[in-house]
């Protein structure tokens, strides 16, 4: 029997190996997905102060649990291949949940997963997963034993290849998850289901996983998405939550009144912006960043008297930054109510940004941080919003190509003229007094920028001055096209349909998949689901209706809404690229995502993210660009000022990207990107030690301002953003999406970064964080309200609650408010943490 075995194993190695009493022997199981190896497990853990037993009991406890379901469930199925099943997970138990582990003790479940592969897919991934890990983890342990038998100076010999160990490690805890699932009775075996008559029988007994999330990504988009306003109780809300946000920030934000961490190049800068705006010749000493925070920083100080009174000290510093965090709050407010279409989610999601230590921190020191998740913030609600907006849209079409080839050649042969002129131009804006080794660059960068405006007025202004049609296009990619007399139709499938006549009969009417797609004679198409319907009218207006509600409910779209959001998206995305440059990882997300939703016009089947002809992918990259560079040079006007030239800004374009490229500096806070998600490494920008304890007192004081995230908020992330992740293509939904597109571009370009790096550069996920794990409570809230459970509903508000109680508890961590050497140490649940 496979439990008689699995306590031999357990006997013999668990208790046998007690020597080694440390969390894992260079093992990838459950203890080495965030920490090094060979660390005791014998330290006593602790939650909110009270001892919760050894990391090595813990271990015992998990081990036998997991026994303990395994051979229930083997009790009740008492067949062979859960005889295997079982052995093999009581086996993958021992080395994943066990501490005191060797990389050895995996061999069990990986000999006893081969057999399975004759069972199906679940198998044969088993083995494969097993078979990497497994090799990865003996490399490792070979390349351990080398270092220590060289003794290789400057090596951490505990953490040799943390960005292969601890994945590795995750790979092992998913795959025993997984696999437990499926044995617990996440899934059916092919026999129960033939038994059972299902005419669906699936092989192995384990659904194939990219099957079952193809299965069930529907083939139609809710119509009601992004359509929920902001009421007067949202924008009374909204208001609050800001005040709160800001009144919480502002309290002592003087503190200390001396620069630290970065403080000494951004708060220096706004310095000499008000000492050295007349002298001439003068260069900023932080160069390394664009201008527009650190203008924002001098705009702070001349509110309190500039370099005088309180204007040069910590407020006159660090207030604008803590009105940009309190506005970041009712932003995401805003945001949240958009996508969950809930008062009561959007209000959880301002509350959990607003507790978040990592916001309250960057809210109250003077570098860009704050700035620059606040416009990421505004810059993809500004693209959600238009994606939103134009899913009816209105464009000119010309009646044959040659006009509309004409004046777009036309328009850009004047642009070609206008950028050769831009060329010669480029030498005489300004002083050139850095030099002319980049005079080519700045002719080439002006140049360039010229002929992008004028491809932006070709495609806006000109050509549809010369046209005579107007075309309207739906969400699903139906286009109606009015030249006048002649009036047609055409479908994403291709068909060309001539509309007007008498008939009352549709012309066009496909039913599939709980979609329902009618076109009439008029051409008014009606887009019904499960859940909403929307009809959408060649007039570029739209009606979107609940599928439980009458037309009194229903919610008017009209082609013009979309305006005010092309306009702000180029703006918000300029001064983000004008806050630092990481902000550009958004103009990647945008422009891949619309260019994504763009290609749906190839593709014979109705469009599920979005209009295809509403948004053009080139318009919105040309008016980012052309805005961005506006607003970029215009933000050097201080550095004009002091007698430099265009060419000198681009001479400091190239000097800023030299320094980052070539930085090889250390800091003992600097982390790499995979331990961001984990909060595996915060920084600590600033700390005060003293020593004052009186006989029978506590030792007294300890004083930090740590950027550490709410664990309750931050670490909810590791489940909510992946499930959000799934929602997004299962029900095609355009916001989760781009949280989702979005998180990834902010982060995984981090790991190719030549120069050192530390957790706020992952900061602006902090608000898609938010935003996830706003819409998995809704989910679990949703789903207790369907069943009728209130007290599954109750969770939603004791989660609230706790994140209360992990801000008020972290506080003096992140506020550097004095507190005991005791109770700072209780505060340090992860030793990377110090």
């Amino acid at each position: 029997p496979a439990a008689d075995v699995f306590g031999w194993l357990f006997g013999r190695y668990a208790f046998g190996s007690g020597v080694y009493a440390y969390n894992t022997v260079n093992a990838f199981n459950l203890y080495a997905m965030r920490q090094p190896f060979w660390q005791p497990d014998s330290t006593p853990l602790s939650f909110f102060g009270i001892a919760v037993g050894s990391l090595a009991g813990w271990g015992i406890a998990l081990v036998a649990a997991a026994t303990a379901l395994i051979v229930g469930r083997y009790v009740q199925r008492k067949d062979e291949r859960a005889l295997l099943e079982g052995a093999m997970l009581c086996a993958l138990a021992f080395f994943v949940l066990a501490t005191r582990m060797h990389e050895r003790y995996v061999y069990g479940a990986f000999l006893l997963a081969m057999p399975l592969v004759a069972f199906g897919r679940a198998g044969l991934w088993s083995s494969l997963v097993l078979t990497v890990t497994m090799y990865l983890n003996l490399a490792y342990s070979l390349a351990y034993q080398t270092v220590m038998e060289a003794h290789t100076p400057g090596v951490n010999a505990t953490d040799l290849w943390p960005a292969i160990s601890h994945p590795a490690a995750v790979a092992n805890v998913l795959l025993f998850f997984w696999l437990g699932y499926l044995y617990l009775g996440g899934a059916e075996s092919g026999a129960l289901r033939q038994a059972r008559g299902d005419s669906a029988v699936v092989q192995g007994g384990a659904t194939d996983a990219l099957s079952a999330v193809a299965a069930r990504a529907r083939a139609w988009f809710d119509p009601r998405e992004g359509l929920a306003a902001m009421t007067r109780l949202d924008r009374l809300l909204a208001a609050g939550f800001t005040l709160a946000s800001f009144v919480l920030c502002v309290l002592w934000v003087w503190l200390p009144n001396e620069k630290y961490f970065d403080e000494i190049y951004y708060a220096r800068a706004g310095e000499e912006y008000l000492k050295n705006l007349n002298v001439s010749g003068w260069g900023p000493f932080e160069f390394t960043h664009p201008p527009l925070t650190k203008l924002l920083i001098t705009l702070s100080m001349l509110l309190f008297g500039g370099l005088h009174g309180a204007g040069d000290t910590g407020l006159g510093w660090r207030f604008l930054n803590v009105v940009v965090g309190a506005l970041m709050v009712g932003l995401i407010y805003a945001f949240a109510k958009r996508l969950t279409s809930s008062t009561l989610f959007a209000s959880l999601a301002a509350v959990m940004l607003a507790l978040d230590g990592f916001h309250f921190a960057q809210s109250r020191i003077a570098t860009p941080e704050i700035t620059v998740a606040c416009l990421s913030l505004l810059t993809l609600y500004a693209f959600y919003r238009l994606w939103t907006a134009t899913q009816v849209a209105r464009r000119a079409r010309p009646l044959s190509a040659q006009p509309a080839r004409l004046a777009f050649a036309g328009t850009m042969a004047i642009g070609a003229v206008a950028a050769v002129g831009a060329w010669f131009l480029a030498p005489h804006l300004g002083p050139i007094m850095m030099g002319t080794d980049w005079l080519t660059a700045a002719q080439g960068v002006l140049a360039a920028w010229t002929l992008v405006l004028f491809w932006l007025i070709a495609r806006t202004v000109v050509v549809p001055r010369v046209t005579a049609a107007a075309e309207v296009s739906y969400a699903d990619g139906t286009r109606v096209i009015d030249d006048g007399p002649a009036r047609a139709a055409a479908t994403p499938e291709g068909e060309e349909l001539p509309l007007g006549g008498s008939s009352r009969k549709p012309l066009f009417s496909v039913q599939s998949d709980g979609l329902k797609r009618t076109l009439d004679r008029e051409g008014t198409l009606t887009f019904a689901t499960p859940v909403a319907t929307a009809t959408y009218r060649a007039d570029a207006t739209a009606m979107v209706a609940d599928a439980t509600a009458g037309a009194g409910g229903a919610t008017v779209l009209r082609a013009d809404d979309a305006r005010l959001w092309w306009c702000m998206l180029p703006l918000a995305g300029a001064l983000l690229a004008d806050s630092k440059w990481n902000g550009l990882f958004d103009f990647a997300v945008i422009w891949f995502i619309a260019a994504l939703v763009g290609a749906q016009r190839w593709i014979r089947r109705p469009a599920v993210f979005g209009n295809p002809y509403g948004a053009p992918v080139d318009v919105i990259a040309a008016a980012m660009i052309v805005a961005g560079g506006i607003v970029y040079v215009l933000s050097y006007i201080p550095y004009f000022l002091q007698g430099h030239g265009f060419v000198d800004v681009v001479a400091m374009q190239h000097d800023m990207y030299r320094y980052h490229a070539t930085l090889r500096a250390t800091h003992p806070y600097a982390s790499q990107w995979w331990q961001w998600p984990i909060m595996d490494k915060p920084i600590l920008y600033w700390a005060k030690y003293t020593h004052t304890a009186a006989a029978g007192q506590p030792d007294c004081c300890v004083a930090t301002i740590r950027a550490l995230p709410n664990p309750f908020v931050w670490l909810f992330g590791l489940v909510s953003v992946p499930y959000v992740g799934w929602l997004a293509w299962t029900e095609r939904n355009k916001g989760y999406a781009l949280l989702i597109v979005a998180y990834l571009f902010q982060w995984l370009p981090w790991i190719g970064s030549p120069r050192l790096a530390f957790e706020y550069h992952f900061f602006p996920n902090l608000a898609i964080i938010v935003l996830a794990n706003a819409i998995v409570l809704q989910r679990v809230w949703n789903y207790a309200r369907e069943r009728d459970l209130p007290y599954a509903r109750y969770a939603v508000f004791a989660y609230a609650a706790l994140v209360l109680a992990g801000f008020v508890y972290f506080y003096p961590i992140v506020s550097g408010a004095p507190i005991t050497w005791d109770s700072w140490a209780q505060h340090m649940w992860n030793p990377h943490w110090i």
